[in-house]
């Protein structure tokens, strides 16, 4: 309605101003003929006038208004206040009651119009806010809109991505204690999607025996340290069969600091494992392979004496010398024995850790490869300190130095020099775990930074003849799974170079340990690089 009226009003704006004042003339006629025909109104002849006079302003603007104000005067002055049928000049008080009604009706009226377009204004300012609100409000509902479905379909391209790469996503409120799982989660347990609440301890139920306590010490540790998460770890499926799964996390904090929430992905990486497996014990066997040609020669000596021996016992005259002599084979026969038990602990399948000392595994393993010690003519090292017993399986860790000590041979050249380091130590990941660390250091030619960078990853080797690039793999795998870690140093040079592997091996119990000085680690190498 409001607009219909400021729109009437401005198209008679529009008009000629001798249109509009013509009608305002007409206006205050009517005013006038209004005010003669009504008796009562003839006491106040410009009674009609000064809201005639607004209108006019207010309809057809200040040429009407002017016009019609004037008009009015004129009017009652000549048909009202004069005397009848004669004309009279206008005298004081009446000029100035119509000067005074002139100046008011017209004041008036450009009041009336100043306020009402200042309103026309304001209602102008009002709807264009409204209007701009609503544009607003429109572009924000459809942004809303868009990012709604730009979610849904990241969502779903993720969980396409997830499933198709056979991993689930996992959201872990910290504030609420209660765990978001996928559908792709519930089938790495062998389960319908939704057959488990959203308690954490849901999903301990279903992890092996023998990780479970390992996996509820890993979830206080988030809790308190609201650190980054990554575990692997063994379920149980409804049917009894195991599965590896590996999970990582990232943590989310508020202001203060605080873990909030951790969110993650999880695998299943059972068929990995297996490969893995398959590969270790494939190295196991390539690594008994290379040590076939030292063992024989190791066992052919011995017999030979043994053959020697046995001949003198059959020929000798005395009872005393027959019996050193046989005395003597059996000790030869001992040695073949030692030989044998030494190698066949490479295909022997490791049982639950026990606390072995690590000078003993590495003096097994000299005997093994005493005989290409020899024949390189690589003089052999072995310095012990203050040791300690470590938790570890001993079939393993004699793969780990078998590949190390084998990996040393190849690199040192004739009438080089090998050191063997046995020492207390602790982790230098976190410094809290004490173990024991084992360092071979060798006079070889030593290793580029690129080869020391890809000297662990899996098919890597230098040897491009010979080698199968998973010895020094199968190394860092093994100590991985004794909660240990492995490093490299090497140096280049002709006569100053050299490489030395670290190997650090948890104790595993309350044992303690010294702790050493990380300088200490790298001097070893110049121990060996000078000699």
């Amino acid at each position: 309605m409001n607009r219909v009226k400021l729109s009437s009003v401005v198209a008679m704006e529009r008009w000629p101003w001798a249109v509009r004042g013509l009608l305002g003339g007409v206006a205050a006629g009517l005013a006038v003929t209004l005010t003669c025909t009504v008796h009562p109104l003839r006491s106040f002849p410009l009674l009609l006038g000064l809201p005639t006079v607004i209108l006019a302003c207010w309809f057809l603007g200040m040429w009407g208004g002017v016009l019609c104000a004037i008009t009015d005067a004129a009017l009652v002055h000549f048909f009202l206040t004069r005397a009848q049928m004669r004309f009279s000049i206008l005298q004081g008080p009446e000029a100035l009651r119509m000067a005074l009604f002139l100046f008011l009706s017209i004041f008036l009226g450009w009041a009336v119009r100043r306020l009402a377009a200042q309103r026309a204004e304001l209602a102008t300012q009002h709807l264009n806010r409204q209007l701009m609100l609503a544009n607003a409000e429109r572009q924000l509902a459809e942004e809303r809109t868009a990012v709604a479905a730009a979610l849904r379909d990241r969502d779903e391209l993720l969980q396409i991505a997830l499933r198709a790469n056979g991993m689930g996503l996992w959201v872990w409120d910290l504030g609420k204690n209660s765990v978001h799982r996928s559908d792709e989660m519930f089938r790495m347990l062998g389960l319908e999607p939704g057959a488990l609440t959203e308690e954490p301890d849901e999903w301990l139920k279903h992890v092996h025996p023998d990780d479970r306590e390992e996996l509820v010490q890993e979830f206080h540790r988030l809790r308190e340290t609201a650190s980054d998460y990554h575990r692997q770890y063994r379920v149980v499926w409804p049917d009894g069969s195991v599965h590896w799964l590996e999970s990582q996390g990232k943590c989310q904090r508020d202001a203060s600091g605080r873990a909030t929430r951790i969110v993650g992905v999880m695998a299943d990486i059972t068929h990995r494992k297996h490969a893995e497996e398959a590969m270790l014990r494939a190295e196991k066997l390539a690594v008994a392979g290379k040590l076939a040609a030292s063992v024989a020669h190791e066992i052919n000596n011995p017999l030979a004496a043994v053959a020697n021996l046995l001949y003198l016992i059959s020929i000798s005259e005395t009872v005393e010398g027959a019996r050193a002599q046989a005395h003597d084979a059996l000790e030869e026969l001992m040695r073949v024995s030692l030989i044998t038990q030494q190698t066949l602990k490479f295909h022997r399948q490791a049982g639950a850790p026990r606390m072995t000392l690590l000078s003993e595994l590495v003096e097994s393993v000299l005997v093994l490869f005493r005989a290409r010690l020899q024949t390189a003519r690589i003089s052999v090292e072995v310095r012990v300190q203050d040791e300690t017993p470590v938790a570890c399986l001993p079939g393993e860790v004699q793969q780990i130095f078998a590949n190390l000590l084998s990996n040393s041979i190849e690199a040192t050249p004739r009438d080089g020099r090998l050191v063997i380091r046995l020492r207390p130590s602790r982790d230098w990941r976190d410094g809290t775990a004490a173990g024991m660390r084992a360092t071979f250091c060798d006079s070889g030619s030593g290793m580029d930074r690129t080869t020391m960078r890809r000297v662990f990853e899996p098919f890597f080797t230098t040897k491009l003849e010979t080698g199968t690039g998973l010895g020094l793999w199968v190394v860092a795998q093994l100590v991985e799974r004794h909660n240990g870690h492995v490093r490299v140093w090497s140096r280049r040079g002709a006569r100053s170079g050299g490489t030395a592997f670290s190997v650090f091996l948890p104790v595993g119990g309350e044992s303690p340990a010294r702790e050493m000085p990380d300088a200490d680690e790298i001097a070893a190498s110049s121990v060996v690089t000078a000699g």
